[in-house]
């Protein structure tokens, strides 16, 4: 038998001729484990025990995948729901239900080979009835929406996280969010009480890289790590938990959201300067017949070469961080069009290196000229925000071939349709100059 390897590879060959698409909607315990599924392959299974089968099947639906900090993923799921098996109720499916999507194809010798897409919670559902038929929409949220007040996470009282020298005490005070029981918003080693019982997956990014924290006058008073808390920080009751957990994220300079198996990622944004390095998940090219159709939109009014992020934090004599664009081979350098600035402050950023992490990323988001390019193509299941695709450009002189970041897509869930692809054109800027307020 195959490994996965060799099957995610059969898979990949797979989607170069036409195949047949599955979709499974898995519905979970509180422990993760599965309590029952659906699938257009095999309709529906309780425990997986074929007495408790029903005529439901998946119908239709669209998954939506977006790049930034909290919410990433929602999808609705259309369901034909003839025998009642789907109700919303509280004997059935009812509040806090986990669903994980994943969708796949039947391999060349016959297996089923499915990835994740998301794990959910259902917000909103609706039902139809009509003559001969009932069908019930699930919308489905990642599982920031148990953060964000959406669902749940709203804050009944001030929670405060406290200033601690230790290594990784971010990673730690936002596993401790995670942890915090969903009944009475305390601390819970219970894992069916916990706001979120998978443990989250932190970057090694930040692990033994030091800063020097200064007080209030702006004399140098201590050495710290990247990952401690350098200060309390507090959200009063009426806030919620994900606003926490993007206020620790943020003293990171990080990337943070839900990922497809519905693992909470926080990943460095200081290493997504340079693209070169990430993987390419996808070339349409002349020889596969994926792509239909590609747009393009020249973003002018998006482009800056010059980013200075300002901090606060606990220091009144202010940090700082500039990044400026002074490539001569860039399109968009100062030299070649002026100096176009993007401003912005940051509350919690109390050191420069914070505020140049954050300058250096942002200016090579907008110092490219941004060609917003909105692919059609068949569906694929193997692609992630934030990842690369290129494209064959035949109708340009040399027939180049064009990296593009992905911003976001739009999956369908039924068995046909086209997926959508929003990304943006990469220009690798190799030389930015920078300067900050400790003298960079």
């Amino acid at each position: 038998m195959a490994n996965q390897s060799e099957r995610y590879l059969q898979y990949l060959d797979a989607l170069l001729n036409p195949f047949q698409k599955l979709t499974k909607v898995e519905f979970l315990q509180p422990d993760n484990s599965v309590a029952f599924f659906l699938s257009n392959e095999n309709g529906y299974r309780r425990g997986y025990n074929p007495k408790y089968q029903s005529a439901a099947l998946v119908q239709d639906g669209t998954l939506n995948v977006s790049f930034q900090n909290g919410a990433r993923r929602k999808a609705s799921i259309k369901l034909s729901d003839l025998d009642n098996a789907f109700e919303y109720n509280v004997n059935n499916i009812w509040f806090g239900q986990k669903v994980r999507l994943l969708m796949g194809l039947v391999l060349p010798d016959g297996t089923e080979f499915y990835l994740p897409q998301m794990v959910g919670l259902i917000k909103n559902p609706q039902s139809l009835l009509s003559e001969n038929s009932k069908t019930v929409t699930f919308p489905l949220v990642d599982k920031w929406a148990n953060l964000d007040g959406s669902l749940f996470g709203n804050l009944t009282d001030t929670y405060t996280v406290s200033q601690n020298s230790v290594q990784n005490s971010i990673y730690t005070a936002i596993a401790n969010l995670l942890k915090t029981s969903q009944y009475d918003h305390k601390p819970t080693s219970d894992i069916l009480a916990m706001i979120d019982n998978v443990s989250p997956i932190f970057t090694n990014y930040y692990d033994n890289k030091t800063y020097d924290v200064k007080d209030g006058d702006g004399s140098q008073t201590r050495t710290v790590y990247m990952t401690a808390v350098p200060y309390n920080i507090s959200r009063d009751g009426g806030s919620t938990f994900g606003q926490l957990v993007l206020d620790l994220n943020e003293m990171l300079a990080g990337t943070i959201g839900y990922d497809p198996a519905g693992a909470l990622r926080l990943d460095p944004s200081q290493t997504d300067i340079n693209d070169i390095e990430k993987p390419v998940l996808w070339q349409f090219t002349q020889r596969n017949s994926n792509l239909s159709q590609i747009s393009e939109t020249i973003k002018n009014d998006q482009v800056y070469n010059d980013v200075i992020i300002s901090g606060g934090g606990n220091t009144s004599g202010g940090v700082w961080g500039r990044a400026s664009n002074n490539d001569p081979n860039s399109d968009t350098s100062i030299q070649a069009i002026g100096l176009k600035t993007y401003r912005e402050t940051k509350a919690n950023y109390f050191n420069s290196k914070q505020c140049l992490a954050l300058a250096e990323y942002y200016l090579k988001r907008k110092t490219v000229l941004q060609k917003s390019v909105n692919i059609t193509s068949s569906q694929m299941f193997h692609l992630v925000e934030n990842q690369l695709v290129s494209v064959q450009r035949t109708d340009k002189p040399g027939s180049p071939t064009e990296r593009h970041l992905i911003n976001s897509f739009s999956l369908p869930i039924g068995e046909t349709g086209a997926m959508t692809i929003n990304a943006t054109s990469v220009t690798d800027i190799p030389n930015f100059t920078v300067t900050s307020s400790s003298g960079v």
